[in-house]
């Protein structure tokens, strides 16, 4: 997996570029995230766009990072889901716990981002 960051301001964007989010996966993931939260960012953005596939490992790790999220005070959101991998946030029922902007609303959630209006 490889992963681009774009920071601005307390933002930060983490472009996952690989088609599975899946046990192989993960560990870069995980150290990425917490490199952030130590860098003092509060709001991270997971774009989803090329994330095709996801196994129970890479659900089990989206819901740590929403705890670790909670305790760190920070928020994370995923967008630009792809529909194998929504379907799986909406079968499991985690679209009702993560923050998940619609695929169809990632100009809106990188607009608001770049505007600095995101979580306001």
């Amino acid at each position: 997996m490889v992963i681009k960051l774009r920071k601005i301001g307390e933002f930060c964007i983490v472009d996952l570029a690989s088609n599975s989010f899946e046990t192989e996966n993960i560990s870069l993931l995980k150290n990425t995230i917490n490199e952030i939260i130590d860098q003092g960012f509060k709001h991270i953005l997971l774009n989803m766009t090329e994330i095709t596939r996801i196994d129970g490992t890479g659900l089990g790790t989206l819901i740590n990072f929403q705890k670790i999220a909670f305790y760190n005070e920070i928020n994370i959101r995923l967008y630009s889901l792809q529909p194998y991998v929504a379907e799986m946030m909406f079968q499991t029922r985690l679209n009702r716990v993560l923050d998940i902007c619609q695929s169809e609303d990632k100009d809106l959630c990188e607009e608001a981002l770049a505007d600095n209006l995101m979580f306001a």
